[in-house]
């Protein structure tokens, strides 16, 4: 199983940065849960050759980034580690790692609990095969019968709040268009509203391919990006309302690099990419904050998304100022700043022991912040405080940030 050294610049030097930033080592301690540890292992371990419990420790990172960020040499761990499990999933048997989460799932109660109604709805709409969402809840769905039509993941939920010709594209994400609907509803009306287009979603888009990516499935993956790619023509603006589908859209460029038909496609797609907060607040920067209401203000918590905190967008302070322009909120934050959620995509069911305590930390950090409402982009994110509240962990509202905005945001006034 001997790996040899030697892949290529740039090389871990081992100064152990990474530890200091790693949820997951944060709570268990262990060596090889850092990034370093794990560019340790890469180095000398084969993974087309991996024993179980080599599977185990690739598959116990959230792919967050944080590792990176901290990094002298700007190693992109992350995408090291998606390399390595597309190299475990084609030799190692197909779907390993999900067979494996599979029967970690089933012996946890409490997610099942919380995914159960989830998969129900999810059924109910007959979600396309190749949707992340089937990953992300764990779920094994077939798919539409014979003479059914499994609608498309960028499909037009309920109906189109906007009239007249569209000027930009909307990726919804699949939580968002099988899920919760009110969220593409009110990035479309944010847009509108504010004078900046209508969006419609584009026809025979699909999932981004994040959950694929992130899993090993690098072959679906850059299938969905190819799929994606063909369905927005043209040169407008494609502005997406979940923090993880933006971040990896805006990949597409390092996905498909090595393919000589659709590079430069791909690269140019990726820089039309527009997460929706910072879109609308790029609008017009200089509006100022709202002034203090004589009642009690509104204490809103705003969670950054990692794929946000740490990706290739790096969006942050677009959401709260854009929340500090509504009259009668006030912004707080948490006491120890931003943390990751832990739901990390497929990581909560692969790893629900290190998921739950990553979220427990965040959630004893949030009682503190006294915020009623906590918003966040990312749809896994959102169902992870979804989660937290349902079973107790706080007692908070939880909104999309759009959802949130679309209800209280007073219309921009636009730059000359």
């Amino acid at each position: 199983m001997a790996r040899a050294t030697g892949s290529g610049p740039p090389a871990c030097a081992k100064c152990g940065a990474c530890s200091t930033v790693c949820p997951v080592y944060r709570q268990t301690g262990r060596e090889y849960h850092t990034g370093r540890g794990k560019l340790h292992l890469l180095a000398r371990l084969d993974p087309a050759n991996a024993s179980a419990a080599y599977a185990e420790i690739l598959s116990h990172c959230l792919l967050c980034g944080a590792c990176s960020q901290v990094c002298t040499r700007a190693i992109p761990v992350a995408e090291r580690l998606a390399a390595a499990r597309a190299e475990l999933h084609r030799r190692a048997g197909k779907q390993v790692l999900l067979r494996a989460l599979g029967g970690k799932l089933l012996g946890q109660p409490r997610l099942l609990r919380v995914l159960a109604p989830l998969a129900r709805i999810v059924k109910e709409r007959r979600l396309p095969a190749d949707s992340g969402l089937n990953l992300r809840l764990g779920l094994n769905l077939a798919p539409a019968g014979p003479g059914e039509t499994a609608p498309s993941t960028t499909r037009e939920s309920g109906p189109d709040p906007v009239a007249g010709p569209a000027t930009l594209y909307l990726f919804s994400g699949c939580y968002a268009n099988f899920i919760e609907p009110e969220i593409p509803q009110a990035v479309c009306s944010l847009l509108a509203k504010n004078g900046l287009g209508r969006a419609r979603p584009a026809t025979g888009g699909g999932c981004c391919g994040l959950a694929a990516y992130s899993s090993g499935q690098a072959g679906q993956a850059r299938r969905l990006a190819r799929k994606n790619i063909a369905a927005h023509p043209g040169s407008a603006p494609i502005v997406v309302a979940c923090a993880s589908c933006a971040s990896h859209l805006r990949r597409y460029g390092e996905l498909l690099a090595d393919d000589p038909d659709w590079r430069q496609p791909a690269a140019d797609f990726a820089l039309r990419v527009r997460e929706f907060s910072q879109y609308i607040y790029q609008a017009n920067s200089q509006a100022p904050a709202a002034a203090a209401g004589e009642q009690p203000p509104l204490k809103v918590l705003y969670h950054d998304p990692c794929h946000l905190r740490f990706g290739p967008l790096r969006v942050g302070a677009e959401p709260r100022r854009l929340l500090q322009r509504i009259p009668g909120l006030e912004l707080t934050e948490l006491p120890r700043g931003p943390q990751c959620c832990g739901q990390g995509g497929l990581f909560h069911l692969a790893h629900p022991t290190s998921s739950a305590a990553i979220l427990e930390q965040l959630t004893s950090d949030f009682r503190q912040s006294g915020a009623e409402v906590v918003t966040t982009a990312c749809s896994g994110c959102l169902l992870h405080w979804q989660q937290a509240r349902a079973d107790g962990q706080h007692q908070a509202r939880v909104l999309h940030l759009a959802v949130l905005l679309d209800r209280l945001l007073p219309p921009l006034e636009q730059q000359p």
